[in-house]
């Protein structure tokens, strides 16, 4: 099975927050947004309906967007 860039990205950032424990809030923010990522990677639909659900989905949707864009590829 293909991970996609938003799966990899989600993968790393888990990686990188568990390899450097410094902060626990910090830590425990970053996981949140790896887990998102991954999921978003591998049923983009599924997550992006349950994320709208949540208070302030919506707006969590354009961010993660923005973030997406930001950390892509420009290729």
């Amino acid at each position: 099975m293909a991970l996609s860039g938003k799966t990899k990205r989600g993968i790393t950032l888990a990686i990188a927050v568990i390899a450097g424990l410094a902060s626990v809030l910090l830590a425990v923010l970053l996981l949140v947004l790896a887990v998102l990522f991954i999921a978003w990677g591998q049923a983009p639909e599924r997550t992006e309906a349950f994320v709208g659900r949540l208070p302030y989905g919506n707006f969590l949707l354009k961010e993660l967007a923005k973030l997406d864009l930001m950390l892509s590829d420009r290729s």
